[in-house]
């Protein structure tokens, strides 16, 4: 099932790498920013605290953008994400937390409500291919000390679900041109998944030292993003590679 899958993405990114049928303007882009990850969960006793939107973390992005029209172009996109899933409880303030990383392949038309020679802004939409590799399933405890010897935190992380896994993908960007051959960029991503990819079973103690009280948290690899990024024009709006100057 998952070569299937796997041979499905290679196609995926030669078509949309080698089509350049009636394309204009051809770019390609380096974005780098953070991301945001929310996680779903359920508490069965009173103690549970979930870390909403608990991610930070580094979120650097390759583009690859084709005009077909002054309004209509199609973006390419590989993402890189390191999910970050933590929670607390009452009696344990500090959270644990476990990473695993991410890559995504995202094909995303886009239409340019505003643009004009020098600013752009643009709106995009389209599906995605989330591959976390990191199969992994396991016991772990933590225990804070001091001061409430009785604040143990202790379950199974389920990271055994999917490697691969479809999401919807979305975002807006606005662009300046800065020189002939380049434009920065300010993005913002969404992603929504539909899969479970992560859980926590979670079992812990809140206050009475033997009482188990127990909480679930998942994630299906939903995140929000915001970028910098630099894109760079390979062809000119006539479809035209651009001709080295001569001296």
């Amino acid at each position: 099932m998952c070569s299937k899958k796997n041979v499905f993405i290679v196609m995926f990114v030669i078509l949309i790498l080698t089509n350049r049928v009636s394309a204009q303007e051809v770019d390609i882009g380096v974005y780098y920013g953070r991301f945001w990850s929310p996680y779903k969960f359920i508490d069965y006793g009173e103690g549970y605290i979930n870390q909403r939107k608990s991610n930070y973390n580094f979120f650097p992005s390759f583009v690859v953008n084709k005009q077909y029209s002054d309004k209509f172009s199609v973006e390419l996109g590989i993402f890189f994400t390191l999910y970050e899933q933590y929670y607390s409880t009452r009696k344990y303030i500090p959270a644990f937390a476990s990473t695993y990383g991410a890559g995504h392949i995202v094909l995303r038309p886009a239409y340019s409500f505003i643009k004009n020679d020098k600013f752009e802004v643009r709106v995009k939409g389209g599906v995605g291919i989330g591959v976390a590799p990191d199969m992994y399933d396991g016991e772990y405890i933590e225990m804070f000390i001091f001061p409430y010897v009785d604040s143990i935190s202790r379950g199974f992380i389920k990271r055994n679900f999917t490697p691969v896994f479809p999401m919807l993908s979305t975002g807006v960007d606005v662009s300046y041109k800065i020189a002939q051959r380049f434009k920065l960029s300010l993005a913002a991503n969404y992603q929504k998944g539909f899969l479970k990819i992560t859980e926590y079973d979670i079992y812990y103690n809140d206050g009475s030292g033997s009482n188990d009280q127990r909480a679930k948290q998942w994630g299906t690899g939903d995140f929000y993003g915001v970028q910098l990024g630099l894109r760079y024009l390979l062809w000119d709006e006539k479809g035209n590679k651009f001709e080295k100057k001569k001296k």
